[in-house]
């Protein structure tokens, strides 16, 4: 019965809990709207401050969306994995639909502030840049994803930042480059400055730790194949990368651009293993606390 699609009513119900008792204007913050009747199945309210009138998803990512009656079973696609013809086949709309409301709902889900703490380990993962969808290219387009001209690392490769700690709470980031000064904030606000930051031989990591005064402990995999010293490891952030490179790579190649949205996708449903459709749908709209949809805890 929990598995089962939400219905339309129970989807506007979870929508409408967006609305607190204050009936905060989204456009002026002035509380106290009054309600004035209901339009697409949503409960609209006039603010008494500027006039304006809004609903539960003014200012979301999900306003003017319709259909809402076939958003319990996308999500549930979502925590799947559909493609996005295997969405469109599942809710019986358009592939263009299915493109639009996949992004739509991954934009709508939000990082919040997180802590890793006890043992964390962190390393970074690679994954070929992609063009794909745009009109224009600076270089000749590569067939069925292809591989860098360079050897290594290059340009040519996109950082993902991964830390996890041994709860299973794990965070991810797209990075520029990888440099102490970039690494270094994301680390600071995922970390606890009691944490022990387990990672390999990169020489971005020692000056990170030292800057922000935690301990870290390196594992020398390539000058001496250093992969375990009792305790520490990086078997938990490996898996990780793992997963997500899996994930991705069903996905039949993902454009750069929207790398950011998969990853939400890779913590709001991946990594839980197949979340019934009300968690999808809770986090989609800003009901699950802030936070919680990219760092999912326990989720080995």
């Amino acid at each position: 019965m929990l598995a089962a699609p939400a219905s339309l009513a129970a989807v506007v119900a979870l929508l409408e809990a967006r609305i607190d008792e204050a009936r905060r204007c989204p456009h002026c913050s002035t509380e106290g709207a009054v309600i004035r009747g209901r339009s697409n199945g949503l409960r609209r309210y006039c603010c008494k401050g500027c006039g304006k009138t809004f609903n539960a998803l003014t200012g979301t990512p999900l306003a003017r969306l319709r259909k809402k009656e076939l958003w319990a079973a996308f999500a549930e696609g979502l925590g799947e994995g559909d493609t996005v013809e295997g969405a469109a086949a599942r809710c019986g709309v358009a592939g263009s639909t299915s493109f639009r409301w996949r992004h739509r709902f991954l934009a709508a889900v939000k990082a919040g502030s997180i802590k890793l703490n006890g043992i964390v380990e962190a390393d970074e993962t690679y994954v070929l840049t992609s063009r794909k969808g745009a009109r224009k290219l600076d270089r000749k387009p590569r067939k069925r994803g292809g591989v860098a001209k360079k050897r290594g690392l290059s340009k040519e490769q996109v950082p993902i930042m991964v830390a996890a700690d041994r709860s299973g709470t794990t965070f991810t980031h797209v990075l520029p480059d990888t440099t102490a000064a970039t690494i270094r904030p994301h680390l600071e606000t995922a970390i606890e400055p009691d944490a022990l930051l387990v990672t390999d031989g990169a020489p971005f990591f020692p000056p990170c730790a030292r800057a922000l005064g935690i301990s870290h402990e390196p594992l020398d995999r390539k000058a001496a194949g250093e992969r375990r010293r009792g305790e520490l490891h990086l078997n938990t952030v490996n898996s990780r990368h793992e997963r997500l490179k899996t994930f991705l790579r069903g996905r039949r190649g993902v454009a750069t651009k929207h790398l950011d949205s998969y990853l939400a996708w890779y913590h709001l449903a991946i990594l839980p293993k197949l979340p019934t459709p009300r968690p999808v749908l809770a986090s989609v709209a800003g009901l699950t606390p802030l936070g919680q949809p990219l760092s999912m805890a326990n989720a080995n």
